[in-house]
């Protein structure tokens, strides 16, 4: 019965819209470059000799560009054809990565990092919107599917190709990340060229969608970004805490981190297909339910383990790895869906806000609570996050769902 299931869905995945899988391919050969940031830190500090001071603030220009990114460039894509702002900001994203490389003034990098995080910030929307354009309603769950499982594989050989540069040379790392770049530009513009539903070149840009659904008066959506900060500020926690939660609580170190971000990668590339196909008939409330709810799960039951070692970080690690695999995919979709027909740029872009105030205020979130009320707190802050978010999530995706747009 399962492999027969499997069977059908894989079935399904070969009936996508060859954009679908053209995206899909652009997206893994950009994140190959992320190499970048898993290396960033200890190229300031090894390369340039920055203190851990100035390199925080550096590192924050990088957030605070991402931010702004992921609101403008959204808006953007209203206004300019989204295939052809994407081309263009991935060919910027290589000029950027390239230029890092010639400059040591702290106040020139700073920019260059500020207008970088703009670039990655930028690609969350144009990605959404992508989708949308050129997916059925029904084709969009497998797409986005698709798309993590791309992501993920890319995430996973990058932090191994990224140590075999940056141990030759850290430059190579800013190189090669900047070559894939520039190759999944020249990819997407071939693929958007030849399978696009909406053509790249001749398109007119889109103009100011007047009289169209704002999101600022759509109170469902904003109960959601809501939602999103909340689950955002849990899930993002573990990138910023879990390593000294380990060294402090588990006595392990950098080396057992690593093992965790691991399984989480090849969990995705290896579950997220199977397991959209195994909970289609949840619906959107389901799994959106079920996600959260695992992630709470998690993340709470860290602070219970400790005498069981390495093993029962991973087991916590694979449960809120299968939340993150049901919830994630399952709010871009249902994004996609308020955002048609509406002004969509918007709807977009502030999604990609949500989830970049939580990467920005996570370490800020986690620190302070470890350092008042201990490390165990931070994990039960947590879970309580994500389970209070449940029945906002519950709420808002009723009234987002198609019938009641």
């Amino acid at each position: 019965m399962l492999l027969t299931k499997l069977n059908t869905f894989k079935n399904k995945l070969s009936d996508l819209p060859q954009m679908a899988w053209g995206l899909a391919g652009a997206l893994f050969v950009n994140r190959l470059g992320v190499m970048v940031k898993l290396f960033m830190a200890l190229y300031l500090r090894e390369v340039l000799g920055f203190s851990i001071d100035t390199i925080g603030w550096l590192l924050a220009c990088s957030g605070a560009g991402l931010l702004l990114g992921s609101y403008a460039i959204g808006v953007l894509s209203d206004h300019m054809p989204t295939g052809k702002l994407a081309v263009r900001l991935m060919f910027a994203s290589g000029m950027l990565l390239l230029s890092l490389t010639l400059l040591e003034s702290p106040w020139l990098l700073a920019l260059l990092l500020f207008l970088s995080g703009v670039c990655d910030g930028g690609a969350r929307p144009l990605n959404q919107r992508l989708i949308m354009e050129n997916c059925s309603l029904a084709e969009r769950p497998r797409a986005q599917a698709l798309n993590r499982v791309a992501v993920n594989l890319a995430v996973a050989i990058a932090g191994v190709l990224g140590g075999v540069l940056a141990h030759w040379d850290y430059r190579w790392v800013f190189v090669v990340s900047a070559s894939m770049s520039f190759a999944a530009a020249f990819w997407l513009r071939w693929a958007l060229r030849r399978w696009s539903a909406l053509p790249l070149a001749g398109s007119a840009p889109a103009g100011p969608e007047q009289g169209l659904v704002s999101p600022y008066s759509d109170w469902p959506f904003m109960v959601f970004l809501l939602v999103g900060v909340m689950l955002g500020l849990a899930y993002e926690t573990v990138n910023s805490m879990l390593g000294n939660y380990l060294l402090d609580f588990y006595q392990l170190g950098a080396g057992a981190l690593g093992w965790q971000f691991t399984i989480n990668g090849l969990l995705v590339v290896a579950f997220q297909i199977p397991l959209t196909r195994a909970t289609e008939h949840w619906g959107e409330r389901g799994q959106l339910a079920l996600g959260a709810v695992l992630l709470a799960i998690g993340l709470g039951m860290l602070p219970f383990g400790v005498e069981w070692g390495m093993a029962y970080v991973c087991l916590s690690t694979a449960i809120w790895t299968i939340g993150e695999i049901l919830f994630m995919p399952t709010m871009s979709v249902l994004v996609m869906q308020r955002a048609e027909g509406r002004k969509s740029g918007h709807y977009f872009g502030l999604y990609g806000v949500c989830w970049s105030i939580s990467m920005l205020i996570s370490p800020v979130f986690g620190s302070q609570i470890y350092s008042h009320f201990g490390g165990h707190s931070v994990w039960f802050a947590c879970a309580a996050l994500a389970i209070l978010a449940v029945p906002l999530m519950d709420r808002a995706a009723v009234k987002m769902a198609p019938c009641a747009a």
